[in-house]
């Protein structure tokens, strides 16, 4: 009976193309529209060297030339002054460098480019001065390794991994994943119609059949998750090898998370269905006004509301399916450990069963005068 039921489920499933548009096709429609808007993001974070033109006074190499050099910022052309302005009144060059006994830049606008060549000059200049006035007042510090020292540069922060991607775009297909997972709650609600009598003339024909309603919802439920975590996991698939989007070592976990995601969705969807004996349209509404709040406070549409949540009533983020699921995908990529990870991995597995619970509880005790 069981594997007979899964099996018609399922079918009916597959067979309905709106669902499945829904579920499947417009998600991937985002996918791509997020693929195209972010594609060049952390190509546009990478630094670019700054084409610059070097007029000297001095045939052989000074030591403004070895340290422009060693700096490794920019693209050097040493030209005369005259092929200088042509190159910086056609923007090819965002600026030139008089060398003399006084250095000087002349630009032609101001801009980021500008100010880190004029940050470079300003430090080197200083450092030579410094470095003349110690040489005039204490010659003797010539002979402890003096410019050994004075060319060292000190670093006192430390860097530290804070995951195992370092692409931030990871995070928005995070949020696009939540989002298909969390359309389950509506497939979850359909199961709960079919064995409704007041609902649907075949709800109606399958409660006057006698079996129990655990017996008819339980392979319902199975061939919905079958279904759901399968469009998901399709999802997840065309990401990471269609777009290419590297979730690196954490394929695994998403998918798990994924799949546990999958249950609490579905499992949410047929507790409201069976708390709320009405019509479809009604059901439908007050799931997508429960899934969209979620969210919101989830810090999909807003990430600063996430943390005010957090902050300042910590207890809702640890009861909605929809921060759990983003939280346990944001772990992956902010957190080296899995800690928090699983955390948010049991609490949604422990709301979708409680959801189960409450969902069979009502069922069973819901009778009608007449089919």
């Amino acid at each position: 009976m069981f594997f007979h039921i899964y099996k018609y489920q399922l079918k009916l499933k597959l067979k309905d193309k709106i669902s499945t548009f829904w579920s499947l096709a417009f998600p991937v429609i985002l996918a791509l529209l997020f693929n195209v808007a972010f594609s060049n993001i952390m190509n546009g974070e990478e630094f670019q060297k700054i084409d610059i033109a070097v007029v000297s006074e001095f045939e052989e190499t000074t030591n403004f030339d070895n340290a422009l050099k060693e700096s490794d910022l920019f693209n050097i052309k040493k030209v005369d002054k005259k092929r200088a302005e042509v190159l910086l009144a056609s923007n090819e060059i965002s600026g030139y460098i008089n060398e003399g006994n006084e250095i000087s830049i002349i630009v032609s606008k101001s801009g980021i480019n500008q100010s880190i060549l004029k940050e470079f000059v300003d430090t080197y200049e200083q450092r030579s001065s410094t470095i003349e006035n110690i040489i005039k007042t204490n010659p003797e510090a010539l002979q402890n390794n003096f410019f050994e020292e004075v060319s060292t540069m000190n670093v006192y922060t430390k860097e530290i991994s804070i995951g195992n991607s370092t692409n931030i775009v990871v995070i928005y297909f995070y949020t696009l994943i939540a989002m298909v997972t969390l359309l389950g709650a509506n497939f979850g609600c359909d199961d709960i119609l079919n064995i409704q009598a007041n609902q649907s003339p075949r709800a109606a024909r399958i409660n006057v059949a006698p079996e129990n309603k655990l017996k008819i919802f339980l392979p319902s439920l199975c061939a919905t998750m079958t279904y759901h975590f399968s469009i998901v996991f399709i999802y997840i698939l065309f990401i990471n090898k269609i777009l290419k989007v590297d979730f690196g070592s954490t394929l695994g976990p998403v998918i798990l998370l994924a799949f546990v995601a999958c249950f609490a969705a579905v499992s949410m969807g047929t507790m409201i269905s069976a708390l709320i004996n009405k019509k479809l349209s009604i059901k439908t509404a007050v799931i997508l006004v429960i899934t969209m709040v979620g969210s919101f406070l989830s810090g999909m549409m807003a990430v600063q509301v996430k943390y005010l949540v957090q902050k300042y009533v910590p207890l809702v983020s640890y009861i909605n399916p929809a921060n759990l699921i983003t939280d346990g995908l944001y772990s992956l990529y902010y957190y080296d450990g899995f800690t928090r990870y699983f955390i948010n991995l049991g609490l949604l597995g422990t709301l979708g069963i409680i959801f189960i619970i409450i969902t069979y509880l009502v069922l069973r005790r819901q009778q009608y005068a007449s089919i």
